[in-house]
């Protein structure tokens, strides 16, 4: 099987079910008659932007549509985000393995103007404020959010 129809397997899986584990999606692929590798499925899910999320596996541009509010954010920051901390003029977030990109995309959309810029990494982000007291206010925004 091509690697392109492969990964419209995957879409079609993930946007009608509710997957929440590679082992459960390569089962689904096998009874499709897909065999794929843990390693191949990782790449494609990296490749195809999927994030995991509480309720599965998801399309990483549709968790940073916000509609010009910060609930959709909230919820992604719930299921996604496990730690912040405060670092002089940089707020480290934490996240789950994988969704640190969904994650400071999110975070770029937000328009705040304390933050400068974010770097994401597989599970930490960097966000970048100009000085200490902006800092200490997005880490505090940040767990307001976070807080149901």
């Amino acid at each position: 099987m091509s690697k392109s129809r492969r990964q419209k397997e995957i879409l079609s899986l993930v946007q009608s079910d509710q997957i929440s584990s590679q082992l459960e999606l390569s089962r689904r692929l096998r009874a499709r008659g897909t065999n794929v590798t843990q390693a191949t499925l990782s790449r494609d899910l990296r490749e195809l932007n999927l994030v995991k999320t509480a309720q599965g596996y998801k399309l990483a541009e549709l968790l940073n549509r916000s509609n010009g509010s910060h609930h959709h954010l909230r919820q992604v920051l719930s299921q996604l985000m496990t730690e912040v901390a405060a670092a002089s003029n940089l707020v480290v977030v934490k996240t789950f393995p994988g969704n640190a990109p969904s994650v400071a995309l999110s975070l770029d959309n937000l328009g705040w103007k304390d933050i400068v810029g974010t770097v994401a990494g597989d599970d930490t982000i960097l966000v970048v404020t100009r000085d200490i007291t902006q800092a200490r206010a997005v880490k505090k925004r940040l767990m307001e959010l976070r807080s149901p």
